[in-house]
């Protein structure tokens, strides 16, 4: 009688796996794992699927997508195979709309203490971005009642979704979303964020406007949407901001997203700002740099400034930085 693979071996072959350019027995048995019915067995085998582009078994992973739909709190806790089902579905670009849909408006309350929790958030995330891409303007109903979704998460990658999407309809949902508000700030950067990718010439001003130093949520969202954005035109509004703010905090987030800019005239800023401000100001300005602390031609140059101040502690902030 043959030995019966434990989940441990079924999960260690499919490990093995990785990085390998797969034979056809080998997707043969790839195709088997994911008619498993362990969920971690089927996320395991979606993900090697997933890495490999392998389409053929787009069709095993829908079947299984729909397997774990059944009795989804039982089958798939946290919903590790429909999560990695998307994943691989996406990876390899695969077409058809259905299983991101359902994913998209999947809820999967889970007991937890004192109650019961949503596990799906990141499957529903992960879905959304997939379906902009699948379905692109024809995905907006979707997107924008997920931008209502209660989960974090899920908001941010709708609007990673909309600015994907880049139409002038989904900018105007971005551009209602930052009116009226959200919680988090992560959120309104990413809508922010989105904008500068729908339009970034006629989004950037309305975008500026909320580099209020009065209100540093908000003043922080937009400048990490700006510096993510790399525009050459956003370092003015993120530098006068920077001058206007009072704030040791806000300051260096501002300071942070001029770095990401990784413009020549932001690095000049910068630098000019470790020459020749104050010690706490130049300091701040190499916490920014230390980003690009792998950067040896940027290293030198912060160098030989840091040397030209003669302070004891700009040298020793540089060493923290770039060392």
């Amino acid at each position: 009688m043959a030995t019966r693979e434990s989940l441990d071996d079924k999960l260690a072959a499919i490990r093995a796996l990785r990085g390998e350019e797969l034979s056809d027995e080998q997707k043969g048995g790839l195709r088997k794992r994911i008619g498993d019915r362990s969920n971690l067995v089927v996320a395991a085998a979606a993900a090697i699927a997933g890495e490999n582009a392998l389409a053929e078994l787009a069709g095993d992973l829908q079947a299984a997508f729909a397997r774990f739909l059944v009795n989804p709190v039982k089958d798939d806790k946290l919903c590790r195979a429909k999560l990695a089902i998307v994943q691989a579905l996406d990876r390899m670009e695969h077409p058809q709309p259905d299983v991101f849909l359902k994913a998209a408006r999947h809820v999967q309350l889970e007991p937890a203490w004192g109650g019961s929790e949503d596990s799906a958030p990141r499957l529903r995330a992960a879905a959304l971005v997939a379906l902009a891409r699948t379905e692109g303007p024809d995905s907006l109903p979707v997107l924008v009642d997920a931008m209502a979704d209660p989960a974090k998460d899920v908001r941010i990658a709708a609007a990673v979704a909309l600015g994907a999407v880049g139409t002038v309809g989904a900018g105007l949902v971005l551009r209602l979303k930052v009116r009226l508000g959200d919680k988090d700030p992560d959120v309104l950067s990413e809508c922010l964020s989105g904008l500068l990718t729908v339009d970034p010439r006629e989004n950037l001003p309305f975008v500026a406007e909320f580099l209020d130093p009065g209100n540093p949520p908000a003043c922080e969202a937009a400048a990490m949407a700006l510096g993510r954005s790399r525009l050459a035109e956003a370092l003015d509004p993120l530098r006068d901001c920077w001058e206007r703010s009072h704030s040791d905090e806000l300051g260096r987030h501002i300071l942070l997203a001029i770095a990401i800019l990784r413009r020549p005239t932001a690095m000049d800023f910068l630098a000019d700002l470790v020459a020749s401000e104050s010690e706490p100001d130049a300091i701040a300005a190499l916490s920014a740099l230390g980003i690009y602390k792998d950067d040896p031609r940027l290293g030198e140059r912060i160098a030989e400034v840091v040397r030209g101040r003669g302070s004891p502690r700009l040298q020793a902030a540089f060493e923290r930085e770039f060392g």
